[in-house]
């Protein structure tokens, strides 16, 4: 059963799920701040995709994360329909580090005896390296708002 309090303190649990959140939080409220559409809306699913990814991780250690697996699939999809409309490079960068998250959930799906804290450390290594693709996207859209300020 899901209990509010365990949601929000298996969320912080962590140190690097708690630098995670703050880093994901504060570029998503700098992309409602400054950036375009493209920016605004995927702040916005970023942030649900990752409470979201909270919200269905299971207790058990050793189990294979369907939940979260499925989070990270459809933020997958959403990323690829943007890259069809957007020639953006960061969100190109973005996108594949998605499909890298995607892939750390197959690899251990197919090989289980990988160890959890592998299996975690890459996934925070992708999430981690995908948000710092939306931040050079972020900036930019900030960067150009400036000069366009400016001129």
């Amino acid at each position: 059963m899901f209990h509010v309090s365990n949601f929000f303190s298996d969320l912080f649990s962590i140190l690097p799920t708690q630098v995670a959140a703050m880093a994901m939080l504060a570029v998503c409220a700098l992309a409602l701040l400054v950036g375009r559409r493209l920016e605004r809306g995927l702040a916005v699913v970023t942030v649900a995709a990752w409470f979201l990814s909270a919200a269905v991780q299971t207790p058990d250690p050793a189990g294979v994360q369907w939940g979260i697996f499925t989070v990270d699939i459809v933020y997958l999809l959403v990323l690829v329909a943007l890259c069809a409309f957007e020639r953006r490079v960061w969100i190109l960068f973005m996108t594949a580090f998605q499909l890298l998250v995607v892939l750390t959930h197959v690899a251990f799906l197919i090989d289980r005896t990988l160890m959890q804290w592998g299996f975690f450390s890459a996934y925070y290594l992708w999430s981690d390296a995908q948000l710092a693709a939306f931040a050079v996207g972020v900036a930019q859209a900030g960067w150009e708002r400036w000069k366009a300020r400016k001129a």
